[in-house]
């Protein structure tokens, strides 16, 4: 059988994603005030702060399925199921003119002490997922997972759509902080 680690340029491609949509979260939230952090675009939306923790327990989440399903015996009869490529899986995940639900347990309200509780949070999850992608042998091609939003992905797209994910909600962030520099109504 042939070994389905990630390539040398796989691997790069996934730790530059993961950091480049790290980096865009810190510097769409940099400086930010409570009231800021507060906004929000529309009644019932997240504020900034909601997408922060909600960013920092979907980190939590992709972490733990990650682990168990390198866990679990290799799924190659899955890669016929695969029907996206990474270019798609980033335009699918970061289209906000398609509203997604998150699951329950992802819904930050009150899980965190304050958004810069939910920031480190997410930095270090993060941190630590760049880290296991720059030096895991695992075989994440070989391994399937199904995502609402794609489908059937390896894990090593599994990866990807966690920067996706993250990229999808700072373009959120910056159609709040647009309304909260006088481009529409704000609500806090």
């Amino acid at each position: 059988m042939v070994r389905m680690s990630l390539t040398r340029d796989e691997r790069e491609f996934a730790c530059e994603y993961l950091d480049f949509t790290k980096k865009l979260l810190l510097d769409s939230v940099a400086g930010l005030s409570k009231a800021e952090l507060g906004a929000r675009k529309r009644q019932f939306e997240w504020n900034i702060a909601e997408c922060i923790g909600h960013l920092a327990l979907a980190g939590d989440l992709t972490w733990r399925m990650l682990r168990d399903l390198v866990e679990q015996p290799p799924t190659p009869e899955k890669q016929v199921e695969v029907r996206v490529r990474v270019k798609q899986i980033i335009v699918i995940m970061t289209d906000r003119s398609r509203k997604l639900q998150t699951l329950p347990c992802l819904q930050s309200t009150g899980k965190f002490y304050d958004a810069a509780t939910a920031l480190d949070h997410f930095t270090r999850q993060r941190d630590r997922l760049i880290a296991y992608a720059k030096v895991s042998e695992d075989e994440l091609k070989n391994r399937h997972t199904f995502h609402p939003a794609t489908g059937t992905i390896n894990l090593y797209q599994f990866l990807l759509v966690e920067g996706a994910h993250s990229a999808r909600h700072v373009m959120q962030i910056e159609e709040i902080k647009g309304v909260i520099a006088g481009k529409g109504e704000i609500r806090i």
